[in-house]
């Protein structure tokens, strides 16, 4: 019961209502390319404001703020530092989280998110109202180019990190084929290539995926199947779709499974790779994202019973759940 005789607002509600600050300044910082600025070496708010052109006295703030939450390290003569967090924001660290960081904070974002009250009295995207273009990749590519490929790239950072800890989650020795349902580059399937390397590994993706995925496939590991999800997809006795039903609505989610579920050999397996929510755990990120995916894509991020809610309706039934050290949970179906 809430104690409405206290007068003062609890200070985590206070820090909650911050978040907007620390959130935008991240990004700015991953826009300016702090990290990588003091990689070798610590430098001043006054150097990194000369090199960056910007307000030297405003640039500390940023820093001294984002210090605060461990990002950056920050001494009393104004001297900056990466600390273990900040490490991540560096272009080229493994896992590098810059790209996401800059898309999450990018203007686009906000407008859209600014309009989250549509969303809520809705329950539709607030993409149309508040850029013009119901599909935000539209407008990427009519408006913004540069926006486009920095989610491009956010989306391939934030979710590289997960590859291993899936591999490492699950056991693909009785697979003959996996395939690797809109699975971009092929990253997660070259992994399971070089542990299991009787598997035969499958990209299926649009047209100029595949091209893209061919360019960086130098030893070439990988086989290819151009198409798209949403009409077939090409035989095999495991699927993986590994954050792609988060993006989509129910009816576009069982499509996609109904098209795994007519090409599936008869002992295959499904495996969606993606967050769980759990109703009982607080959850902070994943239950934030899932708002972001209500304002951007109409779309969601789902618990265990609407994931085998979705399976069944494709002709599946839900087998198995996995957790793995990463956000994402492997969920198994299996043909019904």
């Amino acid at each position: 019961m809430s104690n409405t005789t206290q007068k003062t607002p609890p200070n985590h509600m206070r820090e909650i209502l911050s978040q907007m600050v620390l959130s935008r300044s991240l990004s700015i910082a991953a826009e300016l390319g702090i990290a990588d600025l003091v990689a070798n070496q610590p430098k001043s708010t006054l150097q990194l404001s000369q090199e960056l052109k910007v307000n030297e006295n405003a640039l500390y703030r940023l820093v001294r703020v984002l210090a605060a939450q461990g990002i950056f390290e920050l001494d009393k003569n104004k001297m900056v530092s990466n600390s273990e967090i900040s490490d991540f924001l560096m272009e080229d660290m493994e896992g590098s989280q810059r790209n996401f960081a800059r898309m999450m904070g990018s203007p686009w974002m906000w407008k859209i998110f600014n309009d989250l009250e549509y969303s809520i009295a809705t329950g539709d995207s607030a993409s149309k109202k508040a850029i013009g273009y119901e599909n935000f990749f539209e407008y990427f590519k009519q408006e913004s180019p540069k926006d486009g490929k920095i989610f491009s790239q956010s989306m391939s950072s934030f979710s590289y990190s997960f590859d291993q800890p899936l591999v490492n989650a699950y056991d693909f020795s009785t697979c003959k084929q996996v395939t690797d349902v809109g699975g971009a580059e092929g990253r997660l399937l070259k992994i399971i290539k070089n542990q299991y390397p009787s598997i035969k590994p499958v990209l299926f993706e649009l047209p100029h995926a595949i091209e893209q995925a061919k360019q960086n496939d130098t030893e070439g590991i990988l086989n290819y199947e151009e198409g798209d999800f949403f009409n077939s997809i090409a035989a095999s006795d495991c699927y993986l779709i590994k954050y792609i039903l988060h993006n989509w609505n129910d009816e576009n989610c069982i499509k996609i499974l109904q098209n795994c579920r007519k090409s599936i050999a008869p002992n295959g397996r499904v495996l969606i790779m993606d967050m769980l929510i759990k109703e009982d755990e607080p959850q902070v990120f994943e239950k934030s994202l899932d708002m972001v995916m209500l304002v951007l894509l109409q779309s969601k991020e789902r618990t265990k019973e609407e994931f085998e809610e979705l399976l069944n309706k494709a002709g599946f039934k839900l087998n198995a759940v996995y957790p793995t050290a990463s956000p994402l949970s492997i969920i198994e179906g299996i043909p019904i």
